[in-house]
């Protein structure tokens, strides 16, 4: 932990800031304010979003917001007998911050009754453009503050991470992916909407703003694409957080494969895994409506990136040396980019929207006697903090649908495919082709 923390720490200083160490929540009893009655019922199937404009869906045409869009999606999933009748309400108020919405606690979510919680508030709104640290160091504490005053009540939270802006600096970016890497160690369910809207630089991509502050339509269903359809089924059933596994990995002969289909829609994504041979072969496809692309060992031993529409990506050096690898593919609709990144460090990156369908590890020309371990899907875009923090063994949870340890001792669950993820997702035995 204390090596994960060193390197988190050295990654967060070339950013031109300091990363704080996760901190367990603070009591929810707070001076002068008044303490909540715990609710002696709650509603088992309704989703509470607390926040402020952008959950509440200011910029989108009719207010049909993230949050609304994603009640949609809930919906009909539910009607094609894929997830519970969820209810939702929304109670975010344009301008909020997390002292606003403390001071409202009691008043708008206890009448609410639901047992689902989302916290939708963002840096932004507290001052961080023109506060700095003080205005992080309060959000952050208030936060911990409302999570625990939730589960004191019964209820379940759920933290969206900070998103982009126009008028962001470079300073107010670096402190968005703090937060939000410090987010994604709390214990606690979180989304990544920053990877599913930012441009590289902290503002919006560009044709998805309504104005300097927020989404517009086509923002809004970005930010739905990044939360995974049946988090909140996973968290109904009692499936926990998942904490990083070991794991021996797996051998997949020429003969099989392992598949993973995403839930709904995918925009925004990111998939990594680990791989270790001295051979050449494919190691994924990502079919793409009728095309598919492929991560491969080929010629020297050097790993590429080929997309399902056009282009290539190349490490400069082999990594068919027996060793362990991982690989990071990332890719960001809304800007249009992919992103390759080998072992933490950034290979290239190709122009591209692409509408991944499926994704299989392994099959007919893998390489002989490769081993496979840690096989995550995001549905999110990530960036060089994070992917530096997920090469350094730090199990990042934000928007994450599949967490397969891929262990063949079984020392992580009860099957080497288990899905450890909060999604009921599953991955699937393939017939190699």
């Amino acid at each position: 932990m204390l090596k994960k923390l060193l390197l988190l720490s050295l990654s967060a200083a070339s950013a031109g800031f300091v990363l704080l160490p996760p901190t367990p929540p603070a009591r929810a009893e707070v001076p002068g304010r008044p303490q909540p009655t715990r609710s002696t019922a709650l509603d088992e199937l309704k989703i509470v979003f607390f926040g402020s404009s952008v959950p509440f869906g200011q910029g989108a045409t009719g207010k049909y917001g993230y949050a609304a869009r994603y009640a949609t999606l809930l919906a009909r999933r539910n009607a094609a007998g894929q997830g519970a009748a969820w209810t939702t309400s929304n109670i975010s108020v344009p301008g909020d911050n997390t002292v606003k919405v403390l001071a409202r606690w009691n008043r708008d979510l206890l009448p609410q009754q639901g047992r689902y919680v989302v916290y939708a508030l963002a840096l932004g709104n507290e001052g961080i453009h023109e506060g700095g640290r003080p205005m992080f160091d309060q959000f952050v504490a208030n936060m911990q503050v409302l999570i625990a005053q939730a589960r004191a009540q019964g209820m379940v939270p759920v933290v969206t991470n900070s998103y982009t802006r126009n008028d962001y600096t470079a300073q107010d970016y670096a402190y968005i992916r703090q937060l939000n890497l410090l987010l994604q160690g709390w214990a606690v369910p979180t989304v990544n909407l920053l990877g599913a809207v930012d441009d590289g630089a902290g503002h919006w991509a560009a044709g998805y703003w309504d104005d300097a502050l927020h989404p517009n339509s086509q923002g809004h269903a970005e930010l739905m694409h990044a939360w995974v359809p049946s988090l909140f089924d996973a968290l109904r059933a009692g499936k926990p957080l998942p904490h990083r596994q070991p794991t021996a990995g797996v051998r997949l002969g020429r003969s099989s494969a392992l598949r993973f289909v995403p839930e709904a829609l995918v925009h925004p994504f990111t998939q990594v895994f680990s791989f270790r041979t001295t051979g050449l072969g494919a190691l994924l496809t990502l079919q793409d409506s009728t095309r598919t692309g492929s991560l491969r060992i080929g010629r020297g031993g050097r790993l590429t990136y080929t997309s399902a529409l056009a282009g290539h990506l190349t490490t400069p050096a082999s990594v068919a040396d027996g060793q362990w690898h991982q690989v990071m593919l990332t890719h960001y609709f809304a800007r249009g980019e992919t992103v390759l990144y080998l072992d933490g460090s950034r290979v290239g990156s190709l122009p591209e929207r692409l509408r991944t369908r499926q994704l299989t590890l392994g099959g007919r020309s893998t390489p002989k006697g490769g081993q496979f371990r840690n096989w995550l899907f995001y549905r999110s875009g990530m960036n060089a903090d994070e992917a530096y923090a997920l090469a350094a063994d730090s199990l990042l949870r934000s928007s994450l649908e599949l967490y397969a340890p891929l262990d063949g001792h079984r020392q992580a669950g009860a099957d080497s495919l288990a899905n450890l993820a909060q999604s009921t997702n599953v991955l699937l035995r393939a017939a190699a082709k």
